[in-house]
């Protein structure tokens, strides 16, 4: 490769990772690395030990979430209603939840839905050195 075209392709590869190009005083070419601004790791998540923590209390709360399902259930008399409700629980570092949102699952009915975001809403949950979110599934089907 001739040193001409080894300057160029330098000068090119330069200018795709952000480097600037300057001549020394002797002629040699000098080049700066410039770094894309390197931001701190997101934090805000809840820590695996208080997840887990949240993650059983939902679990040991569950037939007070089942209910809501349960009085629709009786309404329709229908064994096919069953489904998963996937919520996502925005929370305080007192443990408040400040926001309770249905984010997907199979079963699409709005009053079971309102009414589980509802009753999520009243728990009461660990304390937190930060806020946080944790995702929770319920599985919904006919006990009969």
């Amino acid at each position: 490769m001739h040193a001409r075209s080894l300057v160029i392709s330098l000068g090119a590869l330069a200018l795709m990772v952000g480097c600037s190009h300057q001549q020394s005083s002797s002629g040699e070419p000098q080049y700066n690395i410039v770094r894309p601004d390197e931001s701190a790791p997101q934090t805000g998540g809840v820590p695996p030990d208080k997840e887990a923590e949240i993650q059983l209390m939902l679990e040991q709360r569950e037939p007070s979430a089942r209910k809501c399902y349960q009085d629709v259930l009786n309404e329709k008399h229908d064994r096919a209603f069953a489904g998963k409700v996937t919520v996502l629980i925005s929370l305080e570092p007192t443990g408040k939840a400040t926001q309770v949102k249905v984010v997907g699952g199979t079963l699409s009915d709005a009053s079971v839905q309102e009414c589980l975001v509802q009753t999520i809403r009243e728990f009461e949950f660990p304390q937190l050195t930060q806020a946080g979110q944790v995702q929770y599934t319920y599985t919904f089907r006919p006990a009969y």
